[in-house]
């Protein structure tokens, strides 16, 4: 990534400053209630709240569904492997591998992989908790915890969204058609003097895809999802098209496309009231190279003004891929990163190191369908837990030996996890390092409840995502480079 693309990133975006106050408050408010009550994995409850504040109610609700749910399977499996192996090492290691096999198996075929992906990272988390804890009575604690952590986050993140208004799902939608409309417009005005519209707070593809899920699930028609979906990809397509063109050559202008996609946003915006769109301008005075993806955008604006049943689409869409039994690559991939993290393990037990059990985590959360986003994800893991860690370092060396009070002690925990809060509501090149600027921010600062001046977890963390990184590389990378 460019310097130019992580500053454009990181400005202001519409409603991003509210975001960052409903995860900042979530955060910290359980942060508080953890310390005061001296309950375990202090660092795990404001991280999660990163991953249970959506951008939308809607979908923090589902949210929270899902974590219930991979809470439950994590327990399950857990409870499996204390029952059948807790003195029997070697059949432990044999389970241990089983289910992260058949995780990231699951990963792979499923059209929603973090389905499989919350609970191998909480069985990632607990495969160490097993060599630390004394007997398995301390395991089962441990996890009750968790649900007794989660329970926590669910209520204090409802209620950020309640106390700062989280948009619901539609509004959401509106303010993406409009500021994808708006950058439209104003591509095709600024399109024959070379300039740049910004680039847009959301990724098109994403939300399209998160329409047509919702209407696979039947919470919307199925038909209003795709032409939604088809929408905003032809609305995306027009706008890179004038971006790509306007960098090579300053091509006519589109004026006429730009009153047209003017009205279309009105037209979207406030309904009917709006009144009919006029006609398409004459194709011959767009701009050349932005004509095919005018008439796809047109196409497609017929299409979503075409009246539709309300009524949800019945039936289900299969979850897996249709060549899922069938298809090696979905074992060689299983097969590789269960290698990579059970290698992990292995080298984290037999060194005795158990502070490194952040390099399972890292296998779970990095493996990925494609090599090059593996590589991604793990540069903004480990560029985000680097920064957290110098920002946690910087409070626990400077700050927190001058603290007298609680206060003031959450007072840095506010100002850190608004840090982090900010990068993580970016564009998806971005947010990622977001949330690990918030997990290592909390690993240093809190560790034990009460202030703490330690910095070995840190140290341990870094070590463990450099070695998950390196294991997962061996498996993924490096044989398909020696191999060309």
């Amino acid at each position: 990534m460019k310097l130019s693309e992580i500053l454009d990133d990181l400005q202001p975006r519409p409603d991003r400053l509210g975001g960052m106050l409903r995860v900042t408050f979530g955060a910290v408010l359980v942060a508080a209630v953890m310390l005061t009550f001296q309950m375990p994995f202090l660092y795990i409850g404001p991280y999660l709240v990163f991953i249970l504040s959506q951008r939308d109610m809607f979908v923090t609700r589902a949210a929270a569904g899902l974590g219930l749910a991979v809470a439950l399977v994590a327990s399950l499996a857990i409870y499996l492997v204390a029952w059948l192996a807790w003195d029997i090492g070697w059949l432990r290691v044999s389970l241990w591998a089983a289910i992260f096999f058949c995780g990231f198996f699951l990963m792979r075929i499923s059209v929603e992989p973090r389905l499989a992906l919350g609970p191998l990272v909480v069985i990632a988390l607990f495969a160490f908790v097993f060599d630390k804890a004394p007997n398995p009575n301390a395991v089962v604690s441990q996890v009750g915890w968790l649900w007794a952590i989660l329970g926590l986050i669910i209520v204090c993140t409802f209620l950020a969204q309640w106390i700062f208004t989280a948009p619901t799902g539609i509004e959401l939608l509106r303010r993406q058609f409009r500021e994808l409309l708006v950058r439209v417009e104003r591509m095709s005005l600024a399109h024959p003097h070379g300039r740049l519209p910004k680039r847009l707070s959301f990724e098109p593809e994403e939300a399209a895809d998160r329409i047509e899920k919702l209407g696979a699930v039947g919470v919307i028609s199925g038909a209003q999802a795709a032409n939604c979906g088809n929408f905003l990809r032809a609305a995306s397509s027009l706008l890179e098209a004038g971006l790509d063109s306007a960098k090579e050559s300053q091509s006519a202008g589109s004026v006429p496309l730009a009153r047209w996609v003017r009205q279309l946003r009105r037209r979207i915006l406030l309904g009917p009231e709006a009144g009919m769109l006029s006609g398409f301008p004459d194709p011959a005075l767009i701009a050349p190279p932005l004509r095919n993806s005018a008439g796809n955008l047109r196409a497609a604006a017929d299409r979503a003004f075409e009246p539709t049943e309300s009524k949800p689409r019945s039936g289900s869409q299969s979850l897996l891929f249709s060549d899922w039994s069938t298809n090696p690559e979905y074992t060689s991939f299983a097969l590789r990163a269960t290698a990579a993290t059970m290698g992990c393990y292995l080298f984290m037990t037999l060194t005795d190191w158990n502070g490194i059990h952040t390099s399972l985590i890292t296998c779970a959360v990095t493996a990925l369908a494609g090599v090059d986003s593996q590589i991604h994800k793990q540069n903004l893991r480990i560029t985000g837990a680097l920064i957290g860690g110098l920002l946690g370092m910087g409070a626990v060396i400077f700050l927190i030996p001058r603290m007298d009070s609680l206060a003031a002690y959450l007072a840095i925990l506010t100002a850190g996890t608004a840090i982090a809060a900010w990068v993580s509501l970016g564009s998806e090149r971005i947010s990622y390092a977001g949330w690990q600027i918030g997990l290592a921010f909390y690993m240093t600062v809190l560790q034990d409840p009460h202030p703490t001046t330690k910095l070995d977890i840190i140290w341990d963390r870094w070590v463990g995502i450099f070695v998950g990184i390196f294991a997962m590389r061996a498996v993924f990378v490096w044989p398909r480079t020696s191999g060309r």
